[in-house]
């Protein structure tokens, strides 16, 4: 069977910070770390780490939404979340308040998978 590299681009507005998790899974898989222009640092992933994202990205799916009303005045943090292959291109944008409206529970896969890279660029 014939594997493709996936790419993961990661961009999250927290506490009017932009952080970016550029990750490549391939042969060598790597994580990059940015926070506006500046790389704050680049490193190798392990094999449990990779393993751990292909089980995460292998449960994302096209979110159907189904929204109660919610606060738009409360402050929250927004993602955007882009995973690339050679045979497929998903992006998908979601705000905290978006989370916390859901009823379908369908944004939970791509919370988590945001949760797993962000862990990782804390690591080191």
């Amino acid at each position: 069977m014939k594997t493709y590299p996936i790419t993961m681009e990661l961009t999250a507005w927290v506490e009017l910070g932009i952080y970016q998790y550029n990750l490549t899974i391939d042969d060598k898989s790597t994580l990059s770390i940015k926070r506006s222009d500046d790389v704050l640092h680049t490193r190798d992933l392990n094999a449990m780490e990779v393993s751990n994202l292909i089980e995460a990205i292998s449960r994302v799916e096209i979110p159907l939404l189904e929204y109660v009303s919610s606060d738009p005045t409360i402050a929250s943090s927004s993602y955007e979340l882009i995973i690339e292959s050679a045979h497929f291109s998903n992006e998908f944008n979601w705000e905290e308040l978006d989370l916390e409206a859901d009823n379908t529970g369908s944004l939970e896969p791509l919370r988590m998978l945001a949760q797993l890279i962000e862990k990782l660029g804390q690591l080191h």
